[in-house]
């Protein structure tokens, strides 16, 4: 985080976290769910990518968001997805730059499982259950759960 006086301190109501991939997931304290960036068979048909950067700028703007945090890409057997998650990665960077927030803060998979389940390895199910015994939120998907433990990590660690 960038050194804030006390009157920029920042504050949970301006934290926003992002499970980056075609179905993101987001949550803040004002707005939660998925955004699908899934794209037609045709490319030039849905422009993928600016749809997340316009859809990311405008929940920003609306929530009043400072700071992004935000799973950190992990290099699995997938290689489209690990290519899609950096290629959003890019344009959350980007993003921020140009909304001159601070760089995103990413968080480690298996960080983000432990913390919300005691299982580093926990799956999708898991992370869904948890969010319902932890936070007493029912997420729309896996997505969106992981956007919410994203976010209440985050919270923890920087005590806001």
């Amino acid at each position: 985080m960038k050194n804030q006086t006390t009157s920029e301190r920042l504050t949970r109501n301006q934290v926003a976290a992002l499970d980056i991939a075609t179905h993101t997931g987001f949550f803040c304290l004002n707005e939660r769910g998925t955004w699908n960036f899934e794209e037609s068979m045709r490319r030039n048909n849905n422009k993928q990518h600016k749809a997340f950067r316009d859809t990311l700028i405008d929940f920003i703007q609306r929530n009043g968001i400072r700071q992004i945090v935000a799973e950190d890409v992990s290099v699995n057997n997938h290689f489209t997805d690990t290519r899609k998650l950096s290629e959003f990665r890019g344009i959350l960077f980007e993003v921020c730059d140009t909304l001159d927030l601070p760089e995103p803060h990413f968080i480690n998979p298996k960080v983000i499982k432990k913390f919300a389940t005691g299982n580093g390895n926990a799956d999708k199910q898991e992370m869904i259950r948890f969010c319902k015994l932890r936070w007493q939120i029912e997420p729309g998907d896996d997505n969106e759960a992981d956007a919410i433990h994203i976010f209440f990590c985050y919270i923890k660690r920087f005590n806001l």
